[in-house]
C-alpha cells in the first residue's frame, strides 16, 4: 500500500537518519583517538626511515682489522705463524658506514672441538662482526691455515752459555747453574726433541777470577716457555792457565 507521509515529514526523517549515521561514523572515528594518532605517527616515521635508507647512496670502504682465535682447546696450542690482521671490504648505506667504528671490528676463528693437526678455516662474512645494515663483500686472506699441537712439559738440565776470553794467563775451568734443572712446556713435537736448555750469554772477557752472576734461561725454540726457575745463578770458575813446559833444544854435536 503506498506511503501516505507528506513530503516535508519524509524529508525530515531522512535528515534525522543521515545525522544519526554521521554521528555513528564520527564516534567510531574519534574512539581511542590518541592510540590511533600514535599508530599513524609511528607508521609515518617508519615509512620515512625506510624510504630514507632506500634513497641514501650506497658506499664501500676497506678496513684492516685484527684476527682473533677463540676457544683454543685445553691442553693444546697454536704452533704455526698467523697473520695479525685481515683486510675486509664492506658495502652499505653511507650513514651506517660513516658511523662504523673500525676499532671494534674483528675477524673471529672459532677452534671449539678442534683436534691437534693442521687445519684450514675459510673466512666468511659471518665471521666479521659488522652491523646488520652493512654487508661484507671481500675478505683477504680468504682462509686461515694453522697447526694445533698438544702441550707437553719436561725437565731439562741447564747449560751456561759462556762467551769471550778471560785475561791472559787464565782459563775457564767450568761453569755451573743453580738450580741445575728447569721445567719447560710447549708444543709436544718440539719439546720431545730438546735435551738441554741454555742460558743467556755470559761474558768472561778480560776476567781473571771466578765470579757468580744471575741470568735468564732461554728456550730458543718457538712456542717453548719456562714453567719455573727462569732466573738462575751461574758460577763461573776461572783459574791460572798451566805454564807450558820449556822446549828442550837438542845439543849440536
Amino acid at each position: 500500500m503506498p506511503s501516505r507521509c507528506g513530503t516535508s515529514s519524509c524529508a525530515s526523517s531522512r535528515r534525522t537518519g543521515d545525522e544519526n549515521t554521521l554521528m555513528q561514523i564520527s564516534r567510531a572515528l574519534f574512539r581511542n583517538f590518541g592510540a590511533k594518532l600514535a599508530a599513524l605517527v609511528i607508521a609515518g616515521l617508519t615509512w620515512f626511515a625506510l624510504s630514507g635508507e632506500r634513497r641514501e647512496r650506497i658506499s664501500e670502504r676497506s678496513y684492516r682489522i685484527p684476527l682473533s682465535i677463540v676457544n683454543v682447546p685445553r691442553g693444546t696450542m697454536i704452533v704455526s705463524p698467523l697473520p695479525d690482521a685481515v683486510d675486509v671490504r664492506v658495502r652499505g648505506p653511507f650513514t651506517p658506514l660513516r658511523q662504523l667504528e673500525p676499532g671494534k671490528l674483528e675477524a673471529v676463528v672459532d677452534l671449539a672441538d678442534a683436534a691437534p693437526g693442521q687445519k684450514r678455516y675459510p673466512l666468511e662474512p659471518a665471521d666479521i662482526n659488522v652491523p646488520q645494515e652493512v654487508e661484507v663483500i671481500a675478505i683477504s686472506p680468504g682462509e686461515i691455515r694453522l697447526v694445533l699441537d698438544e702441550v707437553q712439559e719436561k725437565t731439562l738440565p741447564i747449560l751456561p752459555e759462556i762467551t769471550g776470553q778471560p785475561a791472559p794467563g787464565t782459563q775457564v775451568e767450568g761453569a755451573a747453574a743453580e738450580p741445575k734443572n728447569v721445567r719447560i712446556f710447549g708444543p709436544a713435537q718440539t719439546v720431545a726433541r730438546m735435551t738441554q736448555i741454555r742460558t743467556d750469554p755470559i761474558s768472561v772477557e778480560g776476567r781473571d777470577a771466578s765470579f757468580s752472576v744471575s741470568t735468564t734461561v732461554s728456550p730458543q725454540a718457538p712456542g717453548v716457555r719456562v714453567r719455573q726457575g727462569q732466573i738462575v745463578t751461574v758460577r763461573v770458575r776461572i783459574r791460572p792457565a798451566p805454564t807450558p813446559a820449556p822446549t828442550v833444544r837438542p845439543r849440536r854435536k
